[in-house]
């Protein structure tokens, strides 16, 4: 009888993927993440372009532990760095490379793999939820007020929504930057438009509030039963609805990542969407359709 192969050997984890290839997809969508959206300075970049690379390419690769570890390290690396001015999914990466790396050490390489990805992505959004509710700013609108005038990847669905034209929303973001007293952002638009505005600032405040607690309890929920069955669903909806304006499709498409990597191996079309959700962001990214109904089809004033 052939001796049974040593946890974290190739051979142990091609074995263990024979039923679910779910997590092996998880690591090519992390590392097709990697490349659609590159990160760090020159050196670095070069770096965390070829091992994804080499990732896809040389399936094998894609199994070691020592690509993950690596990786992490080097996200690790440019999070140090950018010191305090990285962004938050640059932590998200160090942390998923660095967890499958642990994993693939796993004789349950899937199993570790979906432990690891559910407590990372509650703990991400836990955190997200306890930030905004401890911040008066937050809660108010006014943040998120703020972005969505100042902002350049909320300027097509804030020109939409609110029914500004370009020149207004200019005068209004100088009118902004030139306030560091606490001016309220629906203050800045005309008395016309603060109303729309004003909506638009609160609705979106209300739901990601709502959307990220959900996630963060979910997540976090022990187990496979109550809260827990919305895992996923939550999950598409957030980054099908948050990234269509928000494009930050390197955390959402880490986020997704994740979210597939948990997904159990009998929920065949849930991963699928998961795929179409990584689909849709990169269409979020590419295509402008928030400008384009900002200027071709505006909503009725």
């Amino acid at each position: 009888m052939a001796a049974e192969a040593a946890p974290g050997s190739v051979g142990s984890f091609g074995g263990a993927l024979k039923g679910d290839r779910g997590a092996d997809l998880a690591l090519r969508l992390t590392l097709v993440a990697l490349l659609l959206s590159p990160i760090g300075g020159p050196g670095l970049r070069l770096l965390l372009l070829a091992l994804p690379a080499a990732g896809l390419v040389f399936p094998p690769l894609l199994r070691r532990a020592s690509l993950w570890g690596l990786l992490g390290t080097l996200a690790a690396l440019r999070v140090a760095l950018d010191w305090p001015l990285a962004d938050n999914h640059a932590y998200l990466l160090a942390y998923w490379c660095l967890a499958v790396a642990f994993s693939l050490g796993a004789r349950d390489v899937p199993g570790a793999l979906a432990r690891n990805a559910r407590v990372l992505v509650g703990l991400v959004f836990a955190f997200a939820t306890l930030w905004k509710i401890l911040s008066p700013d937050y809660l108010d609108g006014s943040f998120l007020g703020a972005t969505l005038l100042l902002d350049p990847r909320f300027e097509g669905a804030t020109r939409w929504f609110a029914g500004i034209s370009l020149e207004d929303l200019e005068a209004h973001r100088a009118v902004l930057r030139a306030h560091v007293d606490g001016l309220q952002p629906a203050a800045v638009a005309g008395l016309e438009l603060a109303h729309r505005f004003s909506w638009m600032a609160t609705g979106a405040t209300l739901w990601t509030v709502a959307i990220e607690a959900l996630l963060a309890v979910v997540f976090l929920w022990p187990g496979e039963r109550g809260p827990a069955r919305l895992r996923d669903a939550a999950l598409l909806v957030f980054a099908a609805s948050t990234y269509s304006v928000a494009t930050v499709e390197g955390f959402g498409w880490l986020l997704l990542a994740m979210g597939l990597a948990q997904c159990p191996a009998e929920r065949r079309r849930t991963r699928l969407a998961y795929v179409a959700a990584f689909a849709l962001i990169l269409f979020y990214r590419e295509v402008p359709w928030a400008v384009w109904l900002a200027e071709h089809a505006p909503l009725p004033t």
